[in-house]
Protein backbone atom coordinates (compact mmCIF):
# COMPACT_ATOMS: atom_id res chain seq x y z
CA UNK A 1 0.00 0.00 0.00
CA UNK A 2 1.55 3.53 -1.14
CA UNK A 3 1.00 6.38 1.20
CA UNK A 4 -1.47 8.19 -0.66
CA UNK A 5 -3.44 4.98 -0.11
CA UNK A 6 -3.27 4.60 3.01
CA UNK A 7 -3.68 7.86 3.78
CA UNK A 8 -7.22 7.98 1.86
CA UNK A 9 -7.64 4.71 3.97
CA UNK A 10 -7.68 6.41 7.32
CA UNK A 11 -9.51 9.25 6.24
CA UNK A 12 -12.19 7.02 5.27
CA UNK A 13 -12.12 4.75 8.52
CA UNK A 14 -12.63 7.94 10.76
CA UNK A 15 -14.83 10.37 8.34
CA UNK A 16 -17.21 7.53 8.36
CA UNK A 17 -20.12 6.20 10.52
CA UNK A 18 -19.05 2.97 10.92
CA UNK A 19 -18.26 3.52 14.85
CA UNK A 20 -22.06 3.81 15.44
CA UNK A 21 -23.52 3.72 18.75
CA UNK A 22 -26.52 0.87 18.89
CA UNK A 23 -29.41 1.56 20.29
CA UNK A 24 -31.91 -1.92 20.97
CA UNK A 25 -35.07 -2.45 21.80
CA UNK A 26 -36.92 -5.44 22.33
CA UNK A 27 -39.04 -7.21 19.35
CA UNK A 28 -42.15 -8.83 19.55
CA UNK A 29 -43.38 -5.81 22.02
CA UNK A 30 -46.48 -4.30 19.62
CA UNK A 31 -49.90 -4.34 20.58
CA UNK A 32 -50.26 -6.72 16.84
CA UNK A 33 -46.95 -8.19 16.56
CA UNK A 34 -48.11 -9.07 12.80
CA UNK A 35 -46.98 -5.80 11.83
CA UNK A 36 -43.12 -6.27 11.97
CA UNK A 37 -42.44 -3.19 9.26
CA UNK A 38 -43.41 -1.31 12.70
CA UNK A 39 -41.11 -3.32 15.15
CA UNK A 40 -38.33 -1.21 16.17
CA UNK A 41 -35.15 -3.67 16.60
CA UNK A 42 -32.31 -1.53 17.15
CA UNK A 43 -31.49 2.22 15.97
CA UNK A 44 -27.68 3.00 15.46
CA UNK A 45 -26.42 6.31 15.82
CA UNK A 46 -23.54 8.53 14.45
CA UNK A 47 -21.74 11.55 13.35
CA UNK A 48 -18.85 12.90 11.14
CA UNK A 49 -17.48 16.19 11.49
CA UNK A 50 -20.76 17.55 9.89
CA UNK A 51 -23.48 15.04 9.88
CA UNK A 52 -25.84 12.82 12.32
CA UNK A 53 -27.17 9.91 10.87
CA UNK A 54 -30.11 7.70 12.71
CA UNK A 55 -30.37 4.25 10.91
CA UNK A 56 -33.88 2.47 12.36
CA UNK A 57 -33.76 -1.43 11.95
CA UNK A 58 -37.33 -2.61 11.73
CA UNK A 59 -37.99 -6.59 12.35
CA UNK A 60 -39.76 -6.41 8.52
CA UNK A 61 -40.14 -3.95 5.85
CA UNK A 62 -43.08 -1.86 4.21
CA UNK A 63 -42.84 1.01 2.98
CA UNK A 64 -45.89 2.42 4.21
CA UNK A 65 -44.26 3.02 7.52
CA UNK A 66 -44.08 6.39 9.05
CA UNK A 67 -40.83 6.99 10.88
CA UNK A 68 -40.70 10.02 13.89
CA UNK A 69 -37.79 10.97 15.69
CA UNK A 70 -37.68 13.34 18.99
CA UNK A 71 -35.01 15.37 19.51
CA UNK A 72 -34.02 17.08 23.11
CA UNK A 73 -31.18 19.07 22.58
CA UNK A 74 -31.11 20.20 26.28
CA UNK A 75 -31.29 23.48 25.71
CA UNK A 76 -33.65 25.99 27.29
CA UNK A 77 -37.54 25.78 25.84
CA UNK A 78 -38.86 23.03 23.78
CA UNK A 79 -42.30 21.45 23.76
CA UNK A 80 -44.27 18.20 24.72
CA UNK A 81 -46.59 18.27 21.76
CA UNK A 82 -44.59 17.14 17.94
CA UNK A 83 -44.82 18.88 14.83
CA UNK A 84 -47.44 16.31 13.13
CA UNK A 85 -49.44 16.35 15.78
CA UNK A 86 -49.80 12.49 16.34
CA UNK A 87 -50.95 11.40 19.49
CA UNK A 88 -47.81 10.95 21.42
CA UNK A 89 -47.46 11.39 24.77
CA UNK A 90 -43.07 12.11 25.61
CA UNK A 91 -43.43 11.71 29.22
CA UNK A 92 -42.23 14.88 30.21
CA UNK A 93 -39.51 15.48 27.82
CA UNK A 94 -39.63 18.90 25.74
CA UNK A 95 -38.01 18.35 22.15
CA UNK A 96 -36.63 21.28 20.11
CA UNK A 97 -36.87 19.19 16.88
CA UNK A 98 -39.11 16.56 15.34
CA UNK A 99 -38.43 14.59 12.09
CA UNK A 100 -41.37 13.02 10.40
CA UNK A 101 -40.44 10.41 7.45
CA UNK A 102 -41.72 7.96 4.99
CA UNK A 103 -40.27 5.87 2.27
CA UNK A 104 -43.16 5.31 -0.28
CA UNK A 105 -41.81 8.43 -2.23
CA UNK A 106 -38.40 7.93 -3.90
CA UNK A 107 -36.73 11.31 -2.65
CA UNK A 108 -37.78 14.43 -0.11
CA UNK A 109 -39.21 12.04 2.05
CA UNK A 110 -38.27 13.55 5.50
CA UNK A 111 -39.14 16.66 7.06
CA UNK A 112 -37.14 18.32 9.85
CA UNK A 113 -38.89 20.72 12.29
CA UNK A 114 -37.57 23.44 14.94
CA UNK A 115 -39.76 24.65 17.42
CA UNK A 116 -40.41 28.58 17.90
CA UNK A 117 -40.14 29.14 21.48
CA UNK A 118 -40.93 32.79 20.61
CA UNK A 119 -44.48 31.61 18.92
CA UNK A 120 -44.94 28.40 21.15
CA UNK A 121 -45.63 26.48 17.63
CA UNK A 122 -43.76 24.63 15.17
CA UNK A 123 -41.59 26.36 12.59
CA UNK A 124 -43.44 25.29 9.42
CA UNK A 125 -42.49 28.26 7.27
CA UNK A 126 -38.91 27.26 7.83
CA UNK A 127 -38.37 23.44 7.78
CA UNK A 128 -36.00 21.03 5.84
CA UNK A 129 -36.94 18.64 3.14
CA UNK A 130 -34.80 15.71 3.36
CA UNK A 131 -34.32 12.44 1.68
CA UNK A 132 -34.03 9.11 3.23
CA UNK A 133 -32.22 5.98 2.60
CA UNK A 134 -33.12 2.43 2.54
CA UNK A 135 -30.85 -0.71 2.93
CA UNK A 136 -33.09 -3.89 3.26
CA UNK A 137 -34.93 -3.53 6.93
CA UNK A 138 -32.54 -0.27 7.44
CA UNK A 139 -33.75 3.51 7.04
CA UNK A 140 -31.24 5.95 7.51
CA UNK A 141 -31.58 9.41 8.16
CA UNK A 142 -28.85 11.83 8.06
CA UNK A 143 -29.04 15.87 9.14
CA UNK A 144 -26.44 18.44 9.11
CA UNK A 145 -25.16 19.04 12.79
CA UNK A 146 -25.29 22.83 12.11
CA UNK A 147 -29.15 22.30 11.17
CA UNK A 148 -29.94 20.54 15.08
CA UNK A 149 -27.48 23.18 16.71
CA UNK A 150 -25.24 20.72 17.89
CA UNK A 151 -21.82 20.41 17.53
CA UNK A 152 -19.07 18.09 18.74
CA UNK A 153 -19.27 17.23 22.34
CA UNK A 154 -22.90 18.17 23.03
CA UNK A 155 -24.92 15.70 24.39
CA UNK A 156 -28.48 15.17 23.44
CA UNK A 157 -31.45 12.49 24.06
CA UNK A 158 -33.85 11.10 21.87
CA UNK A 159 -36.62 8.59 21.14
CA UNK A 160 -37.83 7.06 17.66
CA UNK A 161 -41.22 5.64 17.09
CA UNK A 162 -42.54 3.96 14.22
CA UNK A 163 -46.83 4.81 12.63
CA UNK A 164 -48.91 4.30 10.11
CA UNK A 165 -50.32 6.55 7.64
CA UNK A 166 -53.50 7.97 9.68
CA UNK A 167 -53.24 11.33 10.87
CA UNK A 168 -54.10 10.60 14.20
CA UNK A 169 -51.74 6.99 14.85
CA UNK A 170 -49.90 7.07 17.66
CA UNK A 171 -46.31 6.04 17.70
CA UNK A 172 -46.82 2.01 17.52
CA UNK A 173 -43.07 1.35 18.40
CA UNK A 174 -40.94 3.44 20.71
CA UNK A 175 -36.96 2.91 20.79
CA UNK A 176 -37.30 3.70 24.75
CA UNK A 177 -39.70 1.16 25.64
CA UNK A 178 -39.53 -2.88 25.68
CA UNK A 179 -42.74 -2.83 26.23
CA UNK A 180 -45.96 -2.00 24.18
CA UNK A 181 -46.39 1.77 23.75
CA UNK A 182 -49.77 1.52 22.80
CA UNK A 183 -52.86 -0.63 23.15
CA UNK A 184 -54.06 0.17 19.74
CA UNK A 185 -54.21 2.29 16.99
CA UNK A 186 -56.75 4.21 18.56
CA UNK A 187 -55.16 5.18 21.99
CA UNK A 188 -52.34 7.36 22.70
CA UNK A 189 -48.69 6.11 22.96
CA UNK A 190 -46.62 7.00 25.43
CA UNK A 191 -42.94 6.86 25.17
CA UNK A 192 -40.55 5.72 27.91
CA UNK A 193 -37.21 7.10 29.17
CA UNK A 194 -35.05 9.11 26.13
CA UNK A 195 -32.04 7.53 24.52
CA UNK A 196 -28.42 10.09 25.19
CA UNK A 197 -25.81 10.31 22.67
CA UNK A 198 -23.04 12.53 22.58
CA UNK A 199 -21.62 14.11 19.07
CA UNK A 200 -18.28 12.62 18.50
CA UNK A 201 -15.01 14.84 17.53
CA UNK A 202 -14.20 13.77 14.17
CA UNK A 203 -11.41 15.80 12.27
CA UNK A 204 -12.44 16.42 9.06
CA UNK A 205 -11.42 14.20 5.74
CA UNK A 206 -8.18 16.67 4.73
CA UNK A 207 -7.06 17.10 8.16
CA UNK A 208 -6.90 12.83 8.90
CA UNK A 209 -5.29 12.98 5.25
CA UNK A 210 -2.52 15.28 6.18
CA UNK A 211 -1.88 13.75 9.62
CA UNK A 212 -1.51 10.26 8.00
CA UNK A 213 0.47 11.75 5.26
CA UNK A 214 2.62 13.27 8.16
CA UNK A 215 3.84 9.97 9.57
CA UNK A 216 4.00 8.35 6.83
CA UNK A 217 6.70 10.93 5.80
CA UNK A 218 8.00 11.12 9.30
CA UNK A 219 8.61 7.32 9.15
CA UNK A 220 10.35 7.41 6.30
CA UNK A 221 12.79 9.71 7.58
CA UNK A 222 13.80 8.17 10.21
CA UNK A 223 14.25 4.84 8.39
Amino acid sequence: MNKFTMASTVACLFASSAFATVYSDATFDLFDNGFGNLDIASVGVSNTATDITFAVTTRDFSNWTKYMIFINTQSVGGTSSNAWSRPVELSGAAIEYFAGAWVDAGSNNTQLVKFDNGSSSWDWSNYLTLSNSVSDKTVSFTFSLASLNLSAGNQFTFDVATSGGGSSDPGVDHLSRNDPATPGWSTPSTAGVFLSYTVTAVPAPGAIALIGLAGLVGKRRRS
